[in-house]
């Protein structure tokens, strides 16, 4: 009877014995690396092992310009540091540690840890119950780990230990000592000898060993790599799922209340019907604003004003349009009711009354990239880094190509500027105001006929003054004189030095660069001068 007993405790506790390991094993691969009180964020690296992506693939997973890659190389192959934002934050479990964190799509047959592995070298956190919470069409937080020291002349890479590595190749490689990398990692310490294919590390690494960016092309090469690298991740994505139908505090039927709607306007609004939004009282908007007091007033446009509010517990913003405005007022309900995307602004709701017309929209902190480029300082904000101007570009170049081709219908912004470009707290850009915004055909001329010349004088394509043509091309052209704007901070109609009477577009301002006989030297004198020499020049010269 002992014997038996002996003989299935022992087979009853080696299946336990190895679901132990396995844990063990599992918590060893990675874990996060904690905050400091003194440092809140901070630049790190990322390594990324070549499997077959290209950069501009790589880079639409990590949310990265692919221009700032540093490749380096692990034997025959060509693998790559990834600068990224490496700030102190909390996961869903409580975990306070370094992240950074990129959102992604998921995609049929998607689970987290073979996205973990395929697209980001198995860095990101499983904080628990991802499996059960990785549904087909939803956007996920990946919390990839990063770290950051004190020392201002030293790196964390994040680094995933590949086959054949030991801590003495790694070593060489990263440009460190092993001595440096056993003191960044507890896993190391009970057998410094023993590493696992897999594994997470961090790795110290002098900024001064740091591999250089390629130095390529040009400023126009810039502006058409971002464009590739948004085309590029729109045909990875699936198209979102519609967001369910918000239900209004009441229970009103869908229906403003208004004889302005049903009078003539029966069409326009069945066609955003199918996605409906929030219906707001005109009382509730006056409450949310105090009564559209002064003091909420946050923007002024062609088309009415913009206002503070507080609906419930959420921050909104409100713009106040006259009755008279109802083209702009549908053209901004038929896109946004059928777009939804981190880097456009997001439709709540919509109300009517007083001779007014109401849209509701989230609240974008940090006001529009106007503010940002121009006189920053006097209105509160700090000039924008180098960084900070890079994503802003990527993050709006995804919105604008959202709404060419990834929702049902094509939708031309026609006025694309940086005062339609909303940052919020974390300088992230929202593509907004889409009061002119026009349906076209998916043809191969793709040119609609305007009926008249609308968008802002300095952001419009010769083709669009001369023939009145709407393409997608409008809104392609814009951005370019947006990113014009971010890297030389004047505005897109700049006084002429010659003939101080007239303005000249800045677009002539850079094209004059490109034909002087030291165009690197020109782009330099141009180049914002609140930067102060902080960017990276081989960056500006793409």
């Amino acid at each position: 009877m002992v014997s038996l007993s002996h003989h299935l405790l022992a087979c009853l506790t080696l299946p336990l014995l190895v679901t132990l390991l396995v844990r063990i094993c599992k918590a060893d691969d990675m874990y996060p690396f904690p905050c400091s009180q003194e440092i809140q964020k901070c630049d790190a690296l990322l390594y990324h092992t070549n499997t077959g992506l290209d950069e501009v693939e790589i880079a639409s997973y990590y949310s990265v310009d692919p221009s700032t890659f540093r490749p380096i190389s692990h034997g025959n192959n060509k693998d790559y540091l990834i600068p990224v934002h490496c700030s102190c934050g909390d996961t869903d479990n409580g975990t306070q540690a370094y992240f950074y964190d990129v959102y992604y799509t998921v995609k049929e047959g998607d689970t987290f840890r073979n996205v973990s592995a395929r697209f980001y070298n198995g860095q990101a956190l499983e904080v628990g119950g991802e499996e059960n919470n990785f549904p087909t069409g939803s956007k996920v937080t990946m919390h990839l780990i990063c770290g950051c020291l004190e020392s201002q002349s030293t790196t964390v890479v994040t680094y995933t230990v590949q086959q054949g590595d030991s801590l003495s190749s790694m070593a060489t490689q990263l440009s460190t000592s092993i001595n440096d990398i056993q003191s960044l990692n507890r896993n190391l310490t009970s057998n410094p000898d023993f590493i696992n294919s897999g594994w997470v590390l961090y790795v110290p690494m002098a900024k001064d060993r740091i591999p250089a960016v390629p130095k390529r092309m040009t400023l126009f090469s810039m502006i058409a790599l971002l464009i590739i690298l948004v085309r590029r991740k729109a045909q990875q994505m699936s198209e979102e799922d519609t967001k369910p139908v918000s239900k209004s505090t009441s229970a009103r039927a869908f229906s403003l209340q208004n004889s302005f709607l049903y009078k003539d306007n029966i069409e326009d609004v069945t066609v955003f019907e199918s996605d409906r939004p929030m219906i707001y009282s005109l009382e509730e908007i006056e409450e949310a604003t105090d009564n559209f007091d002064e003091t909420k007033k946050i923007g002024t446009g062609g088309y009415g004003y913009v206002y503070h509010g507080i609906l419930g517990a959420k921050e909104v913003a409100v713009k106040k349009m006259k009755s008279s405005k109802s083209k702009e007022f549908f053209a901004e309900l038929k896109v946004l009711c059928k777009v939804h995307h981190i880097n456009v602004v997001e439709l709540l709701g919509f109300a009517s009354g007083d001779d007014h017309l109401y849209l509701v929209y989230e609240y974008v902190q940090n006001g529009s990239l106007n503010d940002h480029l121009h006189e920053p300082l006097l209105k509160g904000h700090q000039p924008l880094s180098w960084t900070a101007r890079a994503q802003i570009a990527l993050d709006a170049a995804k919105g604008i190509e959202y709404i060419h081709d990834h929702t049902k219908a094509r939708y031309v912004h026609r006025d694309i500027k940086t005062s339609n470009i909303l940052l919020d707290k974390g300088l992230r850009a929202k593509v907004a105001d889409f009061g002119l915004a026009k349906l076209v055909e998916r043809t191969n001329e793709e040119d609609l006929l305007a009926t008249r010349l609308v968008g802002t004088p300095g952001y419009l394509p010769p083709e669009s003054v001369m023939e009145l043509q709407v393409t997608p091309k409008t809104d392609v052209f814009a951005f370019g004189v947006v990113l014009a704007e971010l890297i030389i901070g004047q505005r897109a109609l700049v006084r002429d030095n010659k003939e101080p009477n007239k303005m000249r577009s800045l677009i002539t301002v850079v094209n004059n660069v490109f034909e002087e006989e030291n165009p690197e030297s020109a782009l330099e004198e141009v180049i914002d001068g609140s930067l102060r020499g902080s960017y990276p020049m081989e960056d500006v010269y793409k």
